[in-house]
């Protein structure tokens, strides 16, 4: 255990510009982790005076696009190290004849996707599959083995020159998880217009320190994801607590959001149409959303039995046929429906609750992790016991690390909750048929 006083204390090991110390220089550091993106990155704000102008002295040709490296220890001798490239300039300003200056970074990942046009067919190949391959070949990036988990049903389609990030984006919108949750949709053929669809599905593939993870929703939900990240608790400040309790102590909270029903019926999250029009065989069908396993009792009785969101889309399964003799099997060339409904379902239920916590200088805590917390009652509640409604588990969508020119440093989580977990009992329960879905890059619902 390190020698420090506070648990919010930190050192530096080390911090580098293209191979040059700033660690006199450096005034502060965020870094961030989010399952929405594919990539990790932060800033770094410099401070400089007329007497050490490093960012500006000629001789260090510092053009705001150099590796930047560096690396950290807690006061339980966690260390966070990171390797990567500036990304340009984003503040500038003076004060009291000191300069600051707040640099972007990002990892090596990122300009490698810049010139990673895939112009490829995949045909039968799974999500994952899929996945890796940009990952691992495109972006050169690393694998998480351990949360590398989303199993789903092969699918067909071509690159279109688009970038790695993009066919990622792809794969977890359009792509149909499997097992005992994936989705399904009704065909009887041209006699019947109405036709149900039930389940739900979705993937999400992003960064952190350990590599790239890719999973189901389902799975990030049941906890099956990254660490358990349990014991964490309120408590009063206390010099007496051991370090390592000390560490587990959650400084501040609060939720800027607990359910909003209204947006989540426009949006169709629990009731909703598919109008489909099949131009293979020229069949019209509509295709109901039924299976309420993501609403509590209260929410079934709210949004009654209506339909709030209609959607349209053309099919064209026979798109990619080879075999001008033999049909496509069906949702084979086009799943949509398999996925449209049911990406809006969970799209508009995977994040019903949403806190943000602040934590003393946590380096293991990864996003996508599970967050296990008990929070004190208020003064003046019944005495004893914690409050049911806050503690338990969530979900950690994004973690940001903060250092500070002062020598304190902090771990700020955001995390989640889906409809159906609304307190520490239900927390850590997920529905029985519907539990995965969500997209990163900007998945419209």
């Amino acid at each position: 255990m390190s020698s420090f006083d506070y648990p919010t204390q930190y050192q530096i090991d080390k911090i580098t510009i293209e191979g040059h110390d700033i660690t006199g220089l450096m005034a502060g550091l965020s870094f961030f982790e989010d399952i929405y993106t594919p990539a990790v990155g932060g800033s770094v704000t410099i401070i400089e005076t007329s007497t050490s102008g490093f960012l500006e002295d000629p001789k260090y040709e510092i053009e705001m696009v150099e590796e930047i490296e560096f690396s950290f220890t807690n006061a339980a001798d966690e260390s966070l190290s990171f390797k990567g490239v500036l990304n340009g300039l984003r503040d500038e300003s003076v004060n009291n004849q000191k300069k600051s200056y707040v640099l972007d970074f990002t990892c090596e990942e990122v300009r490698k996707n810049e010139c990673s046009f895939v112009g490829k067919a995949f045909e039968n190949k799974t999500p994952e599959e899929i996945c890796r391959e940009m990952v691992t070949e495109r972006l050169k990036g690393k694998v998480d083995e351990e949360n590398w988990n989303g199993k789903g049903e092969a699918m067909t389609f071509t690159g279109n020159n688009k970038r790695a990030t993009d066919v990622i984006k792809y794969c977890i919108t359009h792509g149909v998880s499997s097992g005992t949750d994936r989705p399904q949709a009704t065909d009887n053929g041209h006699k019947q217009k109405k036709e149900t669809t039930k389940g739900t599905t979705g993937f999400l593939c992003w960064q952190t320190l350990d590599g790239y993870r890719f999973a189901t929703i389902n799975e990030i939900l049941k906890g099956e994801v990254g660490k358990k990240q349990d014991n964490w608790k309120t408590q009063l400040a206390n010099h007496s607590l051991p370090m390592d309790e000390a560490m587990k102590t959650v400084i501040s909270y609060s939720f800027n959001k607990i359910g909003d029903f209204q947006s989540q019926l426009r949006a169709g999250a629990f009731k909703n149409r598919v109008v489909s029009m099949d131009l293979d065989k020229g069949i019209y069908k509509e295709f109901t959303y039924e299976d309420d396993s993501n609403m509590t009792a209260k929410q079934k009785k709210a949004a009654g039995d209506c339909c709030t969101r209609i959607m349209s889309k053309v099919l064209n399964n026979e798109r990619f046929f080879t075999d001008p003799c033999t049909p496509a099997k069906p949702n084979t060339g086009d799943q949509s429906r398999k996925y449209l409904a049911q990406n809006v379902v969970r799209q508009n239920t995977f994040v019903d609750q949403s806190g943000e916590f602040t934590l003393p200088l946590s380096p293991m805590i990864r996003a996508g992790d599970s967050f296990d917390v008990k929070i004190g009652k208020v003064e003046g509640e019944d005495d004893g016991g914690y409050d049911q409604k806050h503690s338990g588990k969530y979900i950690i969508f994004k973690v940001g690390h903060h250092f500070f020119q002062d020598g304190r440093s902090y771990t700020n989580i955001k995390t989640l909750r889906s409809t159906i977990q609304q307190d520490d009992a239900s927390s850590n329960k997920t529905s029985s048929t519907s539990k995965s879905g969500a997209n990163i890059i900007g998945a419209g619902a």
